[in-house]
């Protein structure tokens, strides 16, 4: 499942006096270039020369929905009004300078660039001609990681449930999330969840236990766990839509799974649908979840429990118990529905048991230090795996093999919760940017 491509704002400033032919060159060669590289451009058709051009330009792309803007050195050009273009909007920004020494870009560039930094504005400086594959690569990696900053601010995380059995790293600083993300934290009670799968439409419900049983492959629980499980799903889903949240975290543990329901075969379903939603009121899995599922433009996206990393081999397994996506499949009918432990909770409830496809993935984790953000970054290749082998863990829930690239001596020493995401494709760089444009500390896990 894929989301839209990133929107790139272009704006090209020069001066009256320099080579004026140069700069309109090299803007119709990077929209050019970027369309071609499958990005969404909007641009001015105008250069830039004056401060007042400069904010009207910008503001005129932020309202055109850019993911960021990229301000193209077209000639050498005077600082303030690239510095008046960026205070005047809150998106990413990008200073391009062209590999052109009759342009004298790159000096327009290194001036620009260091009167940024002396400011203390966040942007990204990038250097080379619009008609390299290297250069329109790193611009692409820069839109995708503007498109996570941008369509971060302003959402709304809906939290359903309290704080689960001490877990101190599940939990937040509100008002530092609303400040590093832009995103609004919202509880919910878990009685209106409940109050929820009570009055779910029984036909719903049928319809829903139709669609399992044609979907998956063996479905070994009772009846009535299968529908409570189903209602909680249909809860869950109520409630998300209704309350306009664009992810969400559940409690499950110690409330719901111990007097109705567990959450596992909802979240299951729910990431099914395109929609995140993780487990254990983990709020910095959920913003983990979003971040990538926004960097790689795809979903779904795996929540789970680091269980076990084989040195010598440099294996990671990730197990959860229950709520990874069905999607992740190799195929549907190899998906099961068994029933949760008894001694996860009294009620019990319908969990997914898989093992994750093939592929590359990416892995990642936001964590605090001393209440500073932190990103643990790692990729490797996902492996299938008989379902024999979750025997050494658990055989009922659901498992992720992943044949890490980098050190995993590194990783583990920068385990900092229970918790770790992943989705697929290689996306170490994009999320490396974001850190950089949000100032949170990449720890990337390299050989």
């Amino acid at each position: 499942m894929a989301t839209s491509q990133p929107v790139v704002g272009v704006a090209t400033f020069s001066l009256p006096r320099e080579r004026t032919d140069l700069a309109e060159r090299f803007h119709t060669q990077a929209v050019e270039g970027l369309r071609g590289s499958g990005l969404e451009v909007v641009s001015s058709e105008e250069l830039v020369f004056s401060e007042a051009d400069a904010v009207k330009t910008a503001q005129a792309l932020a309202s055109q929905k850019a993911d960021c803007i990229l301000y193209l050195m077209g000639t050498w050009v005077f600082c303030p009004a690239v510095v008046s273009a960026l205070e005047s909007v809150s998106l990413p920004s990008g200073i391009w300078a062209n590999a052109d020494p009759a342009s004298f870009s790159l000096t327009a560039g290194g001036i620009v660039h260091g009167s940024l930094d002396e400011l203390g504005l966040v942007h990204r400086f990038i250097y080379g001609a619009p008609g390299e594959a290297r250069t329109l690569n790193e611009v692409a990696t820069f839109a995708r990681a503007a498109r996570v900053v941008t369509r971060l601010k302003g959402t709304r995380l809906g939290l359903i449930g309290g704080r689960v059995m001490g877990m101190y790293t599940t939990q937040v600083d509100t008002a530092q999330i609303k400040d590093t993300f832009g995103v609004e934290l919202e509880h919910i009670d878990s009685l209106c969840q409940y109050l929820e799968a009570e009055q779910a439409d029984a036909d719903a419900v049928a319809r829903e236990l139709e669609t399992l049983r044609a979907r998956f492959g063996t479905i070994a629980v009772d009846d009535e766990r299968l529908d409570r499980s189903i209602r909680v799903y249909l809860a869950l889903r109520k409630i998300i839509h209704d309350g306009g949240y664009d992810f969400a975290a559940v409690k499950c543990q110690g409330a719901m799974i111990d007097t109705y329901a567990c959450s596992c075969l909802a979240a299951s379903l729910i990431n099914d649908e395109g929609m995140v939603l993780a487990c254990e009121s983990d709020v910095n899995a959920a913003l983990t979840m979003q971040m990538l599922k926004l960097a790689s433009g795809t979903s779904p996206i795996v929540f789970g429990d680091i269980n076990h990393v084989d040195r010598q081999r440099k294996v990671l397994r990730i197990v959860n118990c229950g709520s990874m996506p069905s999607l992740l499949a190799p195929a549907p009918k190899e998906v099961e529905l068994q029933s949760q432990y008894e001694y996860m909770g009294k009620a019990g409830g319908a969990t997914v048991v898989l093992c994750c496809k093939a592929g590359p993935v990416t892995l990642a984790r936001l964590s605090r230090i001393k209440g500073q953000y932190v990103m643990l970054i790692a990729q490797g290749n996902a492996v299938e795996r008989p379902k024999e082998q979750f025997r050494e863990a658990r055989d009922r829930w659901p498992h992720l093999f992943v044949e890490l690239d980098g050190d995993p001596e590194l990783l583990l020493q920068n385990v900092r919760s229970n918790h770790l995401h992943a989705c697929y494709g290689h996306w170490t760089q994009e999320l490396e940017v974001v850190c950089d444009l949000l100032r949170i500390k990449p720890i990337i896990i390299r050989s």
